[in-house]
């Protein structure tokens, strides 16, 4: 804007001095003027001094002057067809369009041939929505700037807002005609083919854009793509294929080619591009991670599909070493296959380059919770909960670690602490005081662990697990056996064939002495078990040598101490056939 404010200057400058030196000379060269000479002299001389306070004010960031100055010499002057247009660029900015307008148009009527004043106005004539007075302004300025893009695209505008694509295309042909065929160009013609839904002669602008770019694999990419939107599917291949040909390292092909074979039902070949995809080093791990979890996301389960994705992460794992994304989902994929081991090294790997994503620590967690690594777990878990203080879980997995490493103290501060923090989380809550009341009971706080468990039933009154820990418990004591009787009955009214709760049944009306009763569900219990365990096994012992049917007893302490360890009794039973309680 401020070259073309010193443009004005420079030429009010030259006129105003060429002027009067013209005007003031006679046929001698002296200078010969009248009184209204002078005067019309001096006015012009004001005017002019005045334009370029204007100008100055506007350059100097004074709108307001500038506005007022612009607008004198407009009132004063109104053949000063560059106030007019400084005008409209002000009433433009303080968004006062119509005034804009009027005088643009009264700039462009003073003089028609000034370029600047022409865009102006026939910009503001599209603002308004007046493509029709805005088209012959922009046809003149292409028609004398042909190889001027601006003024191409500002003429096709107008078409498309008259609702002329075609003549907007016919624009394009003829720009075509004097630079050849582009990019640009030839994507635009293509749109608006699309929009005047003549998809053949899309297509066949695309096609001559690939023909004369034969190596460029983006936009043959792009005809490969419409040709499978048209259904022209051995084209696409073909075209595919020459990509490839041409680029051997292009990092999108194999994956273009894998979705084409997908889309065919074709998964032994589309799984082979898939994995020369991701074997491509120039394909970013990020983008194959996209890949892999859109592709499989359309795909049907078919025979091998673990084996391929187990090889498919095993390459992005490989390639990506550094990639904590990369390695973290190689460990996802290994997860469901039991590789526990192997997908703990990649979520420990990741973690150390990338430590602050939660969904990893906890995976890492659950590994070795699946691993029955209960010293790692708690080392891991301790870590987890100084970084993500306010996720619960790594505090339930710390309880249980401490638990299972008989650090009671350490596992029942562990679980109060994560309890603070499962407010809205209610199934975990259970979970915190299922544990929780199970850790008192094994550090001989046995009233806390009751407390706990009746704390837990008020919340879910109907969880199996629960009623049926809190009987079996209270059987072991042999205390408060009605009520261990009535909650071990409703546990196996909610899972009739679940053998633990079955087996505690039994139990508890052991412990009532009513054997009779006890048998009946501890042999339920060794039928719903596909593999029986020492405690069931032992269980049935002590109730059969209470039935006086000792040599069988006898059999079923030997069994469970094949079995298992059971209580510190089961030795001296399965020796000698006798109970001990």
């Amino acid at each position: 804007m401020a070259r073309n404010s010193i443009l004005y200057i420079l030429l009010l400058f030259l006129l105003t001095s060429g002027a009067f030196a013209q005007e003031l000379q006679d046929e001698g060269g002296e200078a010969v003027y009248t009184k209204e000479q002078v005067q019309a002299f001096k006015e012009k001389q004001r005017l002019t001094s005045l334009f370029l306070d204007a100008i100055k004010a506007r350059l100097t960031d004074n709108p307001e002057k500038a506005f007022e100055l612009f607008t004198q010499v407009a009132t004063q002057d109104p053949g000063n067809d560059a106030a007019h247009h400084e005008l409209a660029r002000i009433y433009f900015m303080k968004g006062e369009i119509s005034k804009s307008l009027e005088q643009a148009e009264l700039a462009y009527a003073l003089s028609p041939g000034n370029k600047w004043y022409r865009e102006t106005l026939a910009s503001l004539y599209t603002q308004v929505g007046k493509p029709e007075k805005a088209l012959p302004i922009y046809a003149a300025l292409h028609n004398e700037n042909p190889a001027d893009e601006e003024f191409l695209q500002q003429l096709v505008n107008q078409y498309i807002l008259l609702k002329k694509p075609q003549d907007a295309i016919k624009v394009y042909d003829d720009f075509e005609k004097i630079v050849g065929i582009t990019e640009d160009i030839s994507m635009r013609k293509h749109q608006l083919y699309l929009a005047m839904n003549k998809e053949k002669k899309a297509l066949a602008e695309l096609e001559k854009l690939a023909a004369a770019n034969a190596w460029d694999s983006r936009i043959l990419s792009t005809l490969a793509e419409f040709y499978l939107h048209l259904g022209k599917r051995n084209e696409a291949l073909n075209t595919y294929k020459q990509i490839k040909a041409i680029d051997s390292e292009n990092a999108y092909i194999n994956i273009s080619l894998a979705d084409f074979y997908r889309s065919q039902g074709d998964m032994e070949n589309a799984t082979q591009s898939l994995k020369e995809g991701f074997r491509n080093p120039y394909l970013d791990s990020d983008t194959k991670i996209r890949v892999l979890i859109s592709y499989y996301s359309q795909v049907k389960d078919y025979p091998g599909i673990e084996d391929d994705l187990m090889e498919l992460t095993a390459i992005l794992a490989e390639l990506h070493p550094n990639e904590p994304k990369a390695l973290s989902l190689r460990g996802e994929i290994l997860m469901p296959f039991k590789k526990y081991a192997e997908a703990r090294d990649l979520f420990a790997r990741s973690i150390e380059l990338d430590p602050s994503k939660y969904e990893i620590w906890q995976n890492l967690l659950m590994t070795s919770n699946y691993l029955e690594d209960f010293s790692r777990l708690a080392s891991d878990s301790q870590k987890a909960t100084e970084l993500f203080p306010l996720q619960p879980l790594p505090y339930f997995l710390n309880g249980w670690a401490m638990f299972e490493l008989k650090s009671y103290d350490s596992s029942i501060a562990s679980l109060n602490k994560g309890l603070k923090l499962t407010t809205s989380n209610h199934p975990l809550k259970i979970d915190f005081y299922d544990l929780l009341a199970t850790v008192y009971y094994s550090a001989g706080q046995k009233e806390l662990s009751y407390d706990t468990h009746d704390k837990v039933l008020q919340l879910q009154p109907d969880n199996a697990a629960i009623l049926n820990n809190y009987a079996y418990n209270l059987a072991l004591d042999s205390i408060d056996l009605d009520k261990a009787n009535t909650m071990a009955a409703k546990a196996v009214e909610l899972d009739p064939e679940n053998s633990y709760y079955l087996d505690t049944y039994a139990w508890v009306w052991y412990k009532q002495k009513n054997y009779a009763k006890a048998l009946v569900f501890i042999e339920r219990a060794i039928k719903a078990s596909n593999e029986v365990s020492d405690t069931v096994w032992e269980h049935y012992g002590d109730i059969l040598f209470k039935l006086n049917r000792k040599e069988e007893a006898w059999e079923a302490w030997k069994k469970a101490a094949k079995a298992g360890e059971g209580s510190s009794f089961l030795k001296q039973k399965a020796e000698e056939g006798l109970l001990y309680e």
